[in-house]
């Protein structure tokens, strides 16, 4: 019997291979003592002493943890960004799942809330020092039932050549809102049409990670095979 295959994006990984990756990435105990631990549960668990809806100084530098430090121009151009990311994160219902948000379509305008600041530079501040990565870090910790995680090891999962398998055709110009858009309706794709193989990944992981949470551990380590 062939080995069974969970997909993200356009990558196939083995179950077996996302099974161990999964749980030694989410287990806690070790990660406690290890020399080179993994983020959880320090990122996911980290206490900033803030709501849903606000973003503190620790907020920000959240990212640190998943190993994408902002600098210190980026940390003050986040803070410049505060305010529309707050009404962004405001907008979103704590309880909406993204699976929830593309089967009726409100996702788009959603996400565009939070990744246009992206797309509208501000010639008073060196906008460009925060790009997808940092900002999509930050905010998942806020909605992680709703925002993506997202790094260079993701874009290797899901963007390439359409004729190829890959969901997200690579273009010369695209908005991050458009782009993250499109990962979301990627990713949910992937978490539906293989909801009982998401399952069985669930059980290596400890009860309060997210399906979101749970594809990026597999992405990010696919993703690395690829580069």
């Amino acid at each position: 019997m062939s080995e069974k295959l969970i997909r993200v994006g356009g990558h196939d990984v083995p179950l077996t291979t996302a099974e161990a990756w999964v749980s030694s990435y989410f287990d806690a105990e070790a990660n406690q003592t290890a020399k080179k631990p993994y983020a959880y549960p320090f990122y996911d668990c980290m206490d900033t002493g803030t709501g849903p809806n606000e973003l503190s100084d620790g907020d920000l530098l959240a990212p640190v943890l998943l190993n994408a430090a902002p600098t210190i121009r980026g940390f003050r151009t986040l803070k410049g960004m505060r305010p529309t990311l707050e009404a962004g994160l405001a907008a979103i219902p704590l309880d909406l799942t993204l699976e929830a948000a593309v089967a009726d379509g409100s996702h788009s305008a959603l996400l565009a809330g939070l990744a246009t600041v992206l797309d509208v530079p501000d010639p008073d501040k060196e906008w460009t020092d925060v790009k997808g990565t940092i900002l999509m870090k930050t905010l998942h910790r806020k909605r992680p039932l709703f925002v993506p995680l997202y790094d260079t090891k993701v874009f290797a999962c899901y963007v390439g050549p359409v004729k190829a398998g890959f969901p997200i055709p690579e273009v010369s110009k695209r908005s991050w809102a458009r782009f993250f858009e499109q990962l979301a309706e990627s990713m949910v794709r992937d978490l539906t049409t293989q909801r009982e193989l998401w399952g069985v990944l669930a059980r290596s992981a400890p009860d309060d990670v997210v399906p979101l949470r749970l594809l990026d551990v597999v992405a990010w380590n696919a993703g690395k095979q690829l580069g």
